[in-house]
């Protein structure tokens, strides 16, 4: 009776774990979001012993490879729990196997394979009504679960494909340069408010896409193209740059664009989210501004004293088209500056925290296997050498 207890609180952990997976709009589990975290740990170490060049494709089939393994282990769970349910209360007679059947646990997980996998159950039945109650339970339970593995599967797949979506409008409008602001510098330059509304509003949509994809299913978080430019980093860090450089470069616009307001609460959202979630980012100390004398000499030219965040500053709102350097207003631009720099820091530790929890910063050149393929794949340049042997001190 023991084990049979043990199999209904297995079952009912995989049971609850697949359905607040599947159904439960904020992400909870059982232990779903630890098996990922513990796959990504031993996948992204795996990968270090690779060739360079196969460890960053390798590191991008790991969030495939999380849907297979989650839906392997809810079927293993769900097979071993009415196994050892099975098993614990058999005795002599309870299946039919060839005439009769002695108890033991490969009959027991055989029944319970068959039975999920609803394939027949060959010369292995149940032969009391309990037994025939659990077996009919089992196979109207094992199509559930593997009807909501593929529901998982299709609605982790759509969300992809919005994050996809979201990633290339950004890629095609950053231009041959990559810069952020590229994207809107024109629609700034003509003055085009509603062109720019309208880009502001798709934006928002799909940071409200991509929250809700990382927010319900985590394996989102995981999913790694392989060109940086199209990362979740170099994506947050796009949206940050954007929302925080049209909200303090051009301080008019927060109240005649709506949509700019919405982005902004978006991305702010999106990040307290997934620190909470996923990568926790220490704060700080209180960001220091520079003088408002070294702001003015860094507008004027002198900027490579400068510290980074102003000469990033001062690049934005130029590509943003908020000034020129004859319409340069010092004391109004400062002020700007100053509220700029608390969300550049954040938004910017928080983009090199994801990257590196995703391996995107991280070495993956191999270690001795890549130094033995260079060695067999180059082959020896020259003989062998003899040996000098010196005594010390010549």
């Amino acid at each position: 009776m023991l084990l049979s207890a043990i199999g209904i609180l297995l079952l009912a952990f995989t049971v609850l774990d697949a359905l607040l997976t599947i159904l439960d709009a904020s992400g909870r589990s059982l232990f779903s979001t630890k098996a990922y975290r513990c796959f990504w740990w031993i996948w992204r170490h795996l990968a270090k012993l690779l060739p360079g060049a196969v460890a960053q494709p390798a590191l991008s089939l790991a969030a495939p490879l999380m849907i297979a393994l989650m839906i392997s282990l809810w079927i293993a769970g769900v097979v071993t729990g009415f196994a050892l349910i099975f098993y614990g209360g058999m005795s002599v007679g309870d299946l039919i196997e060839g005439g009769g059947s002695q108890p033991s646990l490969p009959a027991a997980f055989r029944l319970s394979w068959v039975t999920l996998s609803t394939i027949g159950f060959v010369e292995i039945s149940p032969s009391n009504m309990m037994y025939s109650v659990a077996v009919a339970l089992e196979a109207l339970l094992g199509s559930v679960v593997l009807t909501f593995s593929i529901t998982y599967f299709l609605s982790v797949h759509r969300s992809i494909l919005e994050y996809d979506r979201l990633v290339a409008d950004l890629h095609h409008r950053m231009g041959g340069d990559q810069s952020a602001m590229a994207s809107v510098a024109d629609l700034l330059a003509r003055n085009d408010v509603a062109g720019l509304q309208s880009l502001l509003e798709r934006l928002h949509d799909g940071v409200i896409g991509l929250h809700q994809g990382l927010s319900r299913y985590p394996i989102v978080y995981f999913y790694r193209p392989r060109s940086l430019e199209r990362s979740l980093p170099r994506t947050l860090e796009v949206l940050g740059t954007l929302a925080d450089t049209l909200t303090y470069c051009h301080p008019g616009l927060p109240q005649s664009l709506p949509a700019l307001r919405a982005l902004k609460n978006g991305m702010m959202d999106l990040v307290s989210d997934l620190s909470d979630a996923y990568v926790p980012v220490h704060k700080s100390g209180k960001a220091e501004p520079v003088s408002l004398a070294d702001f003015e000499a860094a507008a004027k030219g002198a900027d490579w004293t400068a510290p980074a965040s102003v000469r990033r500053f001062l690049k934005n709102c130029r590509t943003a088209n908020a000034f020129t350097d004859r319409e340069f207003d010092p004391s109004q631009s400062y002020r700007n500056y100053v509220g700029w720099l608390p969300a550049y820091l954040r938004t910017e530790a928080f983009v090199a925290a994801v990257a590196h929890d995703l391996g995107y910063e991280e070495n993956l050149r191999p270690r001795r296997s890549s130094y033995l393929l260079g060695v067999l794949s180059r082959g020896p340049k020259q003989g062998p050498q003899f040996l000098e042997y010196r005594k010390a001190g010549r």
